[in-house]
């Protein structure tokens, strides 16, 4: 009868941190963290009374920018799902 070998007797090679993760793991454990900060800083601004003030500031002094990109995010989402409805079709 033939052997059967169930386990590996060399052992694993351990790998080192940037070899198990890739680089989208990374940057979605950094906008992760980015955005836990953002909603604490934004729940600060709550509890202080600051964020309707905060907000207006921001809208005030930069409003050109926020219609320009968010007409930008707009127009990609539109054109992704376009190609999204039709790949399912073919």
């Amino acid at each position: 009868m033939a052997k059967i070998i169930l386990s590996n007797k060399e052992g694993k090679v351990p790998r080192t941190f940037f070899e198990g993760s890739s680089f989208f793991r990374m940057l979605r454990f950094s906008f992760l963290v980015f955005l836990s900060f953002f909603l604490v800083y934004v729940y600060y601004l709550h509890l202080t009374g600051n964020l309707k003030k905060t907000i207006l500031t921001i809208w005030s002094n930069h409003q050109q920018i926020i219609i320009a990109f968010s007409i930008f995010i707009t127009y990609t989402v539109i054109i992704f799902q376009l190609g999204v409805w039709r790949g399912r079709r073919r």
